[in-house]
């Protein structure tokens, strides 16, 4: 296993498509990629036990489950995209450039694999499980050992002290955010970034308490009161303030 976090596990697996994907998850044999399950932890069954233990949900259940992570992923690439086109658009239209560089950073390809059964004439052609591949993030440190936390579901600030690796990236990613919220009005904006300074993964769309008519779009990882102070509580660094940005500088 790689790890394990509060929704799912993460393990080790390689991906060989026929045809190969032009460009993307599969685009190599035997590439390396991230297979990934929900869980849920059982109640424990003896009062004050320290043991942990996770069990896994219902096949029905838990394609439904990953199918919603599968959608999370895609708006939240196309959110980023969008910040992105924004952002270039910004630096091309001001004569003078600012001081400081953009960093590039995405989140991974990902897709459900479907496992059938083969052997049973009986159950010919029905699926037994289902997972969640991703590419393998990579840190590019030694033995990329560094996947970092950005920044917290629920905080409005990086998650790192300056001289910790990456903190410049978690103060542009804390930037997007910013334009996030204002360009859609106060609606939403990407949170959960973590990943490596190149790539992430696992993120999390929060929205405004009207979005959906309350109904969360992107699963249970939702904190309207977050969106709601945003404004408040976020700390504007020097992304936000470059006057060729146009957005708001918060207090």
């Amino acid at each position: 296993m790689i790890g394990i976090g509060a929704f799912k596990t993460a393990h080790p697996g390689w991906l060989t498509l026929s045809p190969l994907s032009s460009s993307g998850l599969g685009w190599r044999a035997q590439q390396d990629v991230v297979v990934k399950r929900p869980f849920h932890r059982p109640p424990p069954h003896t009062t004050g036990s320290s043991v942990l233990k996770i069990s896994r949900y219902a096949l029905p259940d838990e394609h439904e489950k990953l199918l919603n992570e599968c959608n999370l992923l895609y708006w939240a690439k196309s959110l980023l995209d969008f910040t992105y086109e924004y952002i270039d658009h910004c630096i091309d239209a001001t004569p003078t450039l600012p001081s400081f560089l953009i960093p590039r950073v995405r989140f991974v390809e990902a897709g459900i694999a479907l496992a059938f059964s083969r052997h049973s004439l009986s159950n010919a052609g029905m699926f037994l499980a289902v997972y969640l591949l991703e590419e393998r993030v990579t840190s590019g440190t030694p033995n990329d050992q560094t996947f970092t936390k950005f920044i917290h579901n629920k905080d409005y600030r990086p998650s790192l002290d300056e001289d910790e690796y990456g903190y410049d990236v978690a103060i542009f990613l804390s930037f997007t955010q910013h334009i996030q919220y204002e360009k859609t009005e106060g609606l939403a904006f990407i949170s959960d970034y973590q990943g490596s300074t190149e790539l992430l993964t696992d993120p999390q769309i929060l929205t405004h308490r009207s979005v959906n008519e309350g109904i969360d779009l992107f699963g249970d990882g939702n904190i309207a009161s977050v969106v709601d102070n945003f404004k408040a509580r976020h700390l504007c660094n020097h992304y936000c303030k470059w006057p060729g940005f146009g957005l708001e500088v918060y207090a």
